[in-house]
């Protein structure tokens, strides 16, 4: 299951096949709100399918 707030400042996802576009960057640390630390490695766009039954699931670009 896959969550994405799209009221969010910076979307991150684990998933680099599923990227339109992607710049590699230096790593930067971040934490998660557990506080464990992750790199992120870089940039780019994804388009995400939203569920809109009854109609075919609308793809947004984050």
């Amino acid at each position: 299951l896959d969550l994405y707030d799209s009221g969010a400042t910076h979307h991150m996802s684990p998933y680099r096949q599923d990227f339109m576009s992607f710049n590699a960057t230096p790593d930067k640390p971040l934490n998660a709100a557990n506080q464990q630390q992750f790199q992120a490695k870089g940039v780019g766009e994804m388009l995400i399918p939203v569920p809109n039954p009854p109609s075919p699931p609308t793809r947004i670009k984050l």
